[in-house]
């Protein structure tokens, strides 16, 4: 059986880091609050980006933010 862990850290090596941090932003495990949402909102950015840009938010530094965090924690 296959890890989600396992799914995020081969999304990572293959450069998906839309799939990583979809999979990724609802770990609770190891990861603390703050990467969690960084994660999360990266993702939302991905998915969402006019919304975020309308609301005020760097769409492309939050995005490298949560890619960062989400290959600081499981990228090999």
């Amino acid at each position: 059986m296959t890890k989600k862990t396992d799914i995020v850290k081969e999304a990572i090596k293959t450069g998906d880091f839309k799939k990583a941090l979809r999979i990724a932003k609802d770990f609770r495990i190891n990861v603390t609050k703050e990467q969690r949402e960084r994660m999360a909102r990266a993702y939302e950015c991905i998915v969402h980006p006019e919304f975020y840009r309308q609301i005020g938010f760097d769409v492309m530094e939050t995005i490298n933010l949560g890619e960062q965090t989400v290959a600081l924690l499981y990228g090999e």
